[in-house]
């Protein structure tokens, strides 16, 4: 229990807890407080494990009864309300009650003639220019080629034959060949119902069963690392994603019974 001063010239409740590092969720008769250090560990595992306020709570709980977390009072909305206040007062802290902007500069953003070419030496045809290796001689392969991705010169030879459909001994289309349009049985469900009647496999005459999308069924598990391996140099990423496929290959094995 907290007994606040009364003398004649004390601060008022709130500031006096604020003195003792000590957080008011309400500022005319507080009653429930959250330490420094508790708002502190809720914004820092928000901002690297994405934490939610609720987990932190549940958290909060359990360490202060372990065996009887659920007679621990709730206080997730005065969480909540806090915490919102909190960050205000970090950014208020960091820039200034008079700066009138709370957001920090970026030095990683575009900046012209900077860290990135000026408008008249863009290339206005490939927005991606800035994701493009700055140093490409100086990337190092170590499995090039060796597992699922093909090698960087087979990949070079086939854009090469590739961009002329014409010269190309594998993209070529007989003359007087018709062309039904289709859509595999695993990739027609995630189109609208009429496409299922139109373009599904299973109405086309003389067509097969086939399971040609199962490159499709990694995108969910590989999306998840897609961040981390987006800013990798081409080598790097290539063998990042080899090396989350094959895990793949390896779950399905051992599952398989």
């Amino acid at each position: 229990m907290i007994r606040f001063c009364q003398c004649l010239n004390a601060c008022t409740p709130d500031k006096q807890l604020f003195e003792m590092a000590m957080f008011p969720a309400s500022f005319t008769r507080p009653k429930t407080v959250f330490t420094f250090p508790v708002l502190d560990g809720f914004t820092l595992d928000n901002l690297e494990c994405g934490t939610s306020a609720m987990n932190y709570y549940s958290e909060l709980r359990r360490m202060t009864s372990s065996i009887f977390p659920h007679l621990v009072p709730d206080r997730y909305r005065e969480l909540m309300r806090v915490a919102q206040q909190w960050r205000q007062l970090k950014l208020l802290k960091w820039n200034g009650p008079t700066s009138g902007e709370l957001a920090l500069f970026c030095p990683a953003c575009l900046q012209p003639g900077i860290n990135a070419p000026l408008p008249a030496d863009r290339n206005p045809d490939d927005p991606t220019e800035q994701l493009h290796p700055t140093h490409p001689d100086n990337e190092v392969w170590l499995m090039d080629g060796q597992c699922f991705m093909v090698s960087k010169d087979q990949y070079k030879a086939h854009l090469a034959v590739a961009n002329n459909v014409n010269k190309s001994l594998h993209l070529s289309i007989p003359s007087g060949m018709e062309i039904i349009p289709g859509i595999g049985l695993w990739h027609v469900h995630g189109h609208q119902d009429k496409c299922y009647v139109r373009y599904a496999s299973t109405f086309i005459t003389g067509a097969t069963r086939i399971d040609s999308e199962i490159m499709e069924t990694l995108w969910a598990p590989l999306n998840i690392i897609s961040p981390a391996v987006r800013g990798m140099s081409t080598p790097h990423q290539q063998e990042c994603l080899d090396y989350q496929i094959n895990d793949s290959n390896f779950m399905k094995m051992i599952h398989m019974s």
